[in-house]
């Protein structure tokens, strides 16, 4: 009964044509985001025949995204949400294509580097952009339904993003990855043009301008396990094309499996979405805690692994775990602020998930050479696991206090 319960609103949800379309701008708006690590790394090896400065330019361009993220999503909060999206997905389809010229011609690293920095600091907004405007597409009663479906369709992209990657850069070259990026952002751009602008919230449903979103109870304990997940995924990313090389097998199957980690996070988000729901936020909180605790410990064995076939079926084990875990990461926060941050708070969740990303991406280009890539996987699980038990007492401790 809970299940039908919880799935029904889902269901209905693609009955509205507002939601459609809000799907197919959130696909196209955030498929180039899924692209862009491994883009930035294939792009630095097409310049360098070295994935170093590819392990830079992605931590360069996850640096400028966390930092600027914040300021992007208040100045969204204060404007149009549709005309501030708009403005940075054409920032982020001019500054694609000119990576896509600068890779053309083999450019040198310091211009590579900067045009990755740009690329991550002008479309910094989008991410929460758009999950802020899901309170204007979804109705109240549909909503916990809305962000557990965004959290699949986020790992939609994720199976196509990479896998468009490796298509059409098995030859070496990312030059057609980039152009693709960039027409995906220039589709998004239009699809924005018939959704509704977000309305304005009471005075009551506020929080102070002067108030840090991240000081909103709860709001740290979410960001930071949000950081956690990118330093794992970014170490990762950056390690295990790598690792394919040392197996004998080409870097561009990264997209494959990729894709079938995505795969796997799609079905368990699935799965997760018929699960009761949680009862209260310490409840959904102590859920996300144990969802990060499977994600670190089913990649500890990659650094390990020596076939692709075992890399593969530790990424689609961790996979089933990813989904159910940023799903309610992301309810949670939206829980935990009003709506009239809600675009500022997003863009605080990316900036926090870039920065991981940037911090996992440099541990990766800083020891790859010295130490190896099997310390660099290893930590990509270890960190999460490790966190996990870290915060395992506290929320003991305030499950019986509230008990």
């Amino acid at each position: 009964m809970a299940a039908t319960m919880r799935v029904a609103p889902a269901r209905d949800l693609w009955r509205d044509r507002v939601w459609r379309r809000w799907v197919w701008a959130a696909f196209f708006a955030r498929l180039p985001g899924t692209m862009t690590t491994f883009v930035l790394l294939l792009t630095g090896r097409w310049a360098s025949d070295s994935f170093t400065l590819g392990a830079w330019m992605a931590s360069a361009h996850a640096v400028g995204a966390a930092v600027v993220a914040p300021w992007s999503g208040r100045m969204l909060d204060r404007t149009g949400l549709n005309v501030g999206l708009r403005r940075a997905l054409l920032w982020q389809a001019v500054l694609v294509l000119g990576l896509a010229v600068a890779a053309g011609v083999r450019a040198p690293p310091p211009v590579l580097w900067g045009l990755a920095l740009l690329l991550g600091v002008m479309p910094s907004g989008i991410q929460g952009g758009f999950r802020a405007l899901l309170s204007s597409v979804a109705p109240a009663a549909r909503l916990e339904a809305a962000f557990a479906l965004d959290a699949v369709l986020v790992e939609v992209q994720w199976v196509v993003g990479p896998l468009l990657v490796g298509a059409t850069s098995a030859a070496g070259s990312p030059v057609l990855a980039l152009g693709l990026m960039g027409a995906s952002a220039l589709v998004a751009s239009v699809c924005c043009l018939g959704l509704p602008e977000r309305q304005a919230p009471s005075a009551a449903a506020t929080l102070p301008s002067a108030t840090p979103v991240w000081r909103a109870p709860g709001v740290a304990r979410v960001l930071g396990m949000v950081i956690i997940l990118g330093v794992s995924w970014g170490a990762m990313e950056a390690g295990i094309p790598q690792r394919l090389e040392e197996t004998g097998s080409s870097a561009s199957l990264w997209g494959v499996l990729a894709a079938l980690l995505s795969a796997a996070s799609v079905a368990g988000g699935l799965g997760h979405a018929l699960l009761p729901g949680s009862r209260s936020r310490l409840d959904g909180t102590w859920r996300a805690h144990g969802l990060l605790l499977m994600w670190g410990v089913l990649l500890l064995p990659l650094g390990w692994m020596t076939s692709v076939r075992g890399l593969a079926g530790w990424l689609f084990a961790a996979g089933l775990f990813l989904a159910p875990l940023t799903g309610m990461l992301t309810f949670l926060l939206q829980q935990a602020v009003p709506p009239a941050r809600h675009a500022e708070s997003f863009s605080f969740y990316s900036a926090c998930w870039s920065l991981g990303v940037a911090v996992g991406s440099a541990l990766v280009g800083g020891g790859l050479e010295a130490w190896g890539t099997s310390p660099m996987l290893v930590g990509a699980g270890l960190l999460p696991l490790g966190f996990a038990l870290l915060l395992a007492p506290v929320g003991l401790r305030r499950k019986r206090m509230t008990s």
